[in-house]
């Protein structure tokens, strides 16, 4: 016990929650309706790994400093990845989306833009955890969770980005080329 108070704060964080160093869909994206961020934490019982995501004053302070409990890491996250996923394939998000991308990137036709979502849309289970979180950063500015359910506030931005990765010429046109050939 002695030793461990003796060790460097940070460098303790380091060997206990290497665990954290798996990529975290939501990691700074939720929040209560109130505001408070919510972070990702775990506990593991007979073996067994449950993540959550905790109210950052909760793991600061105490359970009293915070009106809200830790909520469990999958079904949210679960509940998400559905929302991503029907975005990149719904109509309204994909023609808003063209109409972007006619003014920014007039050199792109129609299927050049909308294809490879769509396309995005049907693999996205097959992608690596890292690759759903950098997405899930670039497309969501915020999660807002309560009241029996949630809120994702798109960043507007984020999809034109996407568009231009892929964009043909781009690494995500290419790898999109390969995936459908596989």
């Amino acid at each position: 016990m002695h030793a461990l108070i003796a060790t460097d704060g940070i460098e303790r964080r380091r060997d206990t929650c290497d665990h954290q160093r798996e990529p975290v869909l939501l990691r700074g994206l939720l929040f209560t309706p109130d505001g408070e961020r919510l972070v990702p934490s775990y506990t593991i019982k007979k073996g067994k790994t449950y993540r959550y995501y905790t109210p950052v004053k909760h793991r600061r302070f105490g359970a009293w400093a915070s009106q809200h409990g830790a909520l469990p890491a999958v079904p949210i996250e679960e509940l998400v990845t559905r929302q991503i996923v029907g975005a990149l394939s719904a109509p309204h998000v994909v023609q808003s989306v063209w109409d972007r991308m006619q003014q920014i990137r007039p050199d792109l036709t129609e299927p050049q833009v909308v294809l490879p979502m769509r396309n995005l849309a049907g693999m996205w289970r097959e992608l690596f955890p890292a690759e759903q979180c950098r997405l899930a950063q670039l497309l969501i500015e915020r999660v807002v969770i309560g009241g029996g359910g949630l809120e994702i506030i798109w960043r507007d931005q984020g999809w034109q980005e996407l568009a231009g990765e892929l964009a043909p010429g781009t690494i995500g046109a290419e790898l999109q080329e390969m995936e459908e050939t596989v």
